[in-house]
C-alpha cells in the first residue's frame, strides 16, 4: 500500500531536516558536480525508505554521494544511447538536402518512424527509470541498473504502485520550477524537495512490488 501523502511530509518529520538538507541544497548550486552529489543523496534516501528507517533522510556525505551519483549518471547515459542513435538517424535526411531541395518521401518516413520510436522509448524509460534507480540504490552496483527482467517482474507485481511514482514525477516537474517564480534561487530548494518526494514514493513502490511468491 502506497502512502502518497507521506512522500510530501516525511522530510519534516525529521527533527534535524534543516541541518540535513541545507548542505546538499547548497552543493546542488555547483554545476554538474552538485547535481550528481544530490542524486547520490537521493539514492541513499531511497535505500533508507526501502529499509524502513524511522528517519529516511541521511546525513550528507559529499564524496560518497558524488561517487554514487556519478555511477548512476553513467547508468542513465547508457539508457540514453538508443535515443541518441535514433536522433542521429533522423538527422540524415536533413543533412543530405541541397539548398533548393525538400525532404524526400523516404526522409519523411524516416522522421515519422524515428519520432514514434522516440515516443515509445520515452514511455519505456518513464516506467523503468524509477525501478532502476531503486534497484541501484539497494544493490549499489552498475549492473543493478539494468536488471530488466527484475524490473518488468516488479511492474507486474504492482503496476499501480509505479503509476503512483510516475504521478509523483509529474507533480515534481510542476513543483521544481515554482521556486524560481516565488523567490529566484529557491528553485534549487524546490528541486531538491521534489526529488526527495519522488524518492520516498520510489522506495515505497519498490517494497510494495516485492515478489510475493
Amino acid at each position: 500500500m502506497i502512502n502518497f501523502g507521506k512522500a510530501f511530509t516525511f522530510i519534516f518529520d525529521d527533527e534535524r531536516w534543516f541541518d540535513k538538507l541545507v548542505v546538499p541544497v547548497l552543493v546542488s548550486l555547483i554545476p554538474i558536480i552538485g547535481a550528481m552529489a544530490l542524486t547520490g543523496y537521493v539514492l541513499r534516501t531511497i535505500k533508507n525508505v526501502i529499509q524502513n528507517e524511522v528517519d529516511p533522510l541521511p546525513d550528507f556525505q559529499f564524496g560518497e554521494d558524488l561517487e554514487r551519483g556519478f555511477r548512476f549518471f553513467l547508468v542513465g547515459l547508457v539508457y540514453s544511447l538508443p535515443m541518441m542513435l535514433v536522433v542521429g538517424l533522423m538527422t540524415i535526411p536533413l543533412f543530405t538536402l541541397n539548398n533548393n531541395e525538400s525532404v524526400s518521401a523516404l526522409g519523411v518516413i524516416v522522421l515519422i518512424i524515428g519520432g514514434l520510436m522516440l515516443l515509445a522509448y520515452g514511455l519505456f524509460l518513464m516506467l523503468i527509470q524509477p525501478i532502476s534507480m531503486a534497484n541501484f540504490a539497494v544493490k549499489d552496483t552498475f549492473a543493478s541498473g539494468f536488471e530488466l527482467r527484475n524490473f518488468f517482474k516488479r511492474l507486474g507485481n504492482n503496476f499501480t504502485a509505479w503509476l503512483l511514482v510516475i504521478a509523483g514525477m509529474v507533480l515534481a516537474s510542476i513543483i521544481s520550477p515554482m521556486g524560481t517564480i516565488v523567490f529566484g534561487l529557491g528553485a534549487f530548494i524546490t528541486t531538491a524537495y521534489s526529488q526527495l518526494m519522488v524518492a520516498h514514493l520510489t522506495g515505497q513502490a519498490y517494497v510494495a512490488s516485492e515478489n510475493k511468491n
